[in-house]
């Protein structure tokens, strides 16, 4: 589903829309208020961990 060009906010930087439930930003706000951080940072540290760590099946990186 590909809309054309990405929203650019800066050099090699896109914006991208996320949507959930109230339940669920209810429970990210307070993850982080009490992370002291805002729901934004959460996201983005989801998003690498998903597709940037490697998982050996129990959530610990493997050693190269």
């Amino acid at each position: 589903m590909n809309k054309g060009r990405p929203n650019t906010l800066g050099k090699n930087k896109v914006s991208i829309r996320v949507l959930f439930s109230e339940a669920d930003y209810g429970e990210l706000q307070k993850i982080a208020e009490a992370e002291r951080t805002d729901i934004g940072t959460l996201v983005r540290r989801a998003v690498a961990r998903y597709f940037f760590v490697p998982n050996n099946g129990n959530g610990i990186k493997q050693p190269k």
